[in-house]
């Protein structure tokens, strides 16, 4: 479930968390988590930002499985602290779990912001109302601005994983900003996260991505792309093309470069 809010809904869930905040003694709907979600780093937001917020059963093992329920809202040049209003079916939630609300902010496309873990609500005691700090999508301590090797360098569409092809209309790619960075999209998601880069040898990871959810076929491709870049063990470059091999495989990931 995911809707879009205008500038208007967005204004009725700042009414709306204000008159929750005057009036503590109402108990917490049954059917919706509110909060704001801001960040710390004096940094404004572009006009194309977008943020997602996302309700998730943090029971399951697979935290990327579709979420319960997830909205976007486009702040539309508007600054952080934003309000979100996050409605959900009472009928997808098993009181004996445990739910958690996740949030990203990408912009030009590409993660900018995320929640650095989740945060608990709706069963077991949790608020419905939380209020979500997000961090930088970088780990701590990563360096930037390192030479990358120029054959690596630019945008890389990828074309084959293991020799099973991909969908034609689930572009996903992969782009290094430095020595020490990579970013891409995954078919659904967008994902960055640090890469270790040596002569032949090649490893990413932990990576990082939005929580969109997308039809089966392009969550699936998704994944084995996913899962193949956190097994990255060596790279090549045979003509037009980057192959990067993958632990268990024995058909590496194909890429072509993106044309300018």
């Amino acid at each position: 479930m995911r809707r879009v809010l205008t500038a208007a809904a967005s204004l009725a869930a700042t009414a709306l968390l204000a008159s929750c905040a005057g009036n503590p003694n109402l108990p917490p709907p049954a059917n919706w988590v509110s909060g704001h979600v801001t960040y710390r780093e004096r940094v404004a937001l572009p006009s194309d930002a977008e943020l997602r917020v996302a309700l998730i059963d943090a029971s399951r093992p697979d935290s990327a499985a579709a979420p319960v329920a997830d909205t976007v809202i486009h702040p539309g040049g508007r600054q952080v602290p934003l309000p979100f209003v996050l409605r959900f079916d009472p009928r997808r939630i098993d009181g004996g779990r445990d739910y958690a609300i996740r949030a990203t902010i990408t912009a030009g496309g590409r993660l900018a912001f995320m929640t650095p873990g989740a945060v608990k609500v709706v069963t077991r005691d949790h608020p419905n109302m939380v209020d979500l700090v997000l961090t930088r999508a970088q780990e701590p301590g990563a360096t930037a601005g390192e030479p990358l090797p120029p054959s690596l360098a630019g945008v890389w569409v990828l074309e084959d994983i293991g020799g099973t092809g991909v969908i034609d209309n689930a572009r996903a790619t992969l782009e290094f900003r430095d020595s020490s960075r990579a970013a891409g999209r995954g078919s659904c998601n967008q994902f960055s996260g640090p890469v270790t880069v040596t002569d032949s040898t090649i490893s990413f990871g932990p990576l990082a991505s939005t929580r969109m959810a997308c039809a089966e076929a392009v969550m699936n491709q998704e994944n084995r792309y996913f899962k193949a870049l956190g097994n990255a063990e060596r790279y090549a470059i045979e003509g037009p093309s980057l192959l990067i091999y993958a632990k268990g495989s024995d058909r590496p990931l194909r890429f072509t470069r993106e044309k300018p």
